[in-house]
């Protein structure tokens, strides 16, 4: 019985694999339509400052999210490629697929292509091995921080750091932690009916109950009615680290090892 079954099935598995690889071999060959054209290019301005500025920033620099203008494109770099981390996303980041319709995508990407200006790279500032100690060490991120799955969980997990954050970005959250705060690590206290305070990050809230990850990373769920406050908190739970705590000089060999995190 089962041999009859198996003859019937592999043609049509046969033809499932080879639609697959003729699929991937035309995705891979795929190029923008519009390359380089002008009315194309402006279009896609328009499109990246209404879609993509408020995470990569107005100049393609990086804000929230990479650094545009170094044309490197963690998940490739071909007009295919760009396509699909723009309409699909990136599972587990905080890049998210974005509904547009054909034209703007291909519009965008021709934009894309003009921001691109090749410059001194920026990780050449900075002994990453130093900043390896630094961050193990005197800034003792790996209290809070994960990379690789190694270190805490209160703060969000650096193994890709280097991609997922511009030069600038990383910076600015280093010495200013409060600035952005990304969702799932929003600070908040829950004061308790006898008055008892328990401070952490926020990771799931409804109208009924909120849970909490708090300073020691326990995960802990509290329902709103045995609470007698619950204090949204402006300052981040990680400390600023100002050039008094740590030094240009320290700072450089931190940002080089921390742009080293690209993930596995």
């Amino acid at each position: 019985m089962l041999r009859p079954i198996l003859a019937r099935a592999l043609p049509f598995a046969l033809l499932i694999t080879l639609w697959t690889v003729d699929g991937g071999a035309q995705t891979r060959e795929t190029k923008n339509p519009v390359e380089g054209q002008p009315k194309a290019i402006e279009q896609g301005d328009f499109v990246y400052k209404r879609r993509c500025s408020s995470c990569h920033g107005l100049d393609a620099r990086g804000y929230r999210a990479p650094d545009l203008t170094t044309g490197q494109f963690a998940h490739g770099t071909t007009d295919a490629q760009l396509y699909r981390v723009i309409t699909r996303g990136i599972p587990a980041t905080e890049m998210a697929g974005v509904n547009m319709n054909e034209d703007e995508v291909w519009a965008l990407i021709s934009y894309l292509r003009t921001v691109i200006v090749p410059r001194a790279d920026d990780n050449a500032r900075g002994n990453a091995e130093s900043g390896e100690k630094i961050y193990s060490g005197k800034a003792v991120c790996g209290s809070c921080h994960m990379v690789n799955g190694k270190g805490g969980r209160l703060g969000p997990d650096l193994s890709r750091i280097g991609l997922a954050r511009s030069r600038a970005a990383i910076v600015r959250e280093i010495r200013n932690a409060s600035e952005y705060i990304p969702q799932g690590f929003e600070p908040v206290t829950v004061v308790m009916r006898d008055g008892r305070q328990i401070k952490g990050a926020r990771k799931n809230e409804d109208s009924f109950s909120i849970q909490i990850m708090d300073t020691n990373e326990q995960l802990s769920t509290f329902l709103k009615k045995d609470l007698r406050e619950v204090i949204d908190e402006k300052k981040s739970l990680m400390p600023d680290y100002g050039p008094d705590k740590l030094p240009e000089a320290e700072l450089d060999d931190l940002l080089a090892y921390l742009r080293t995190l690209r993930g596995r």
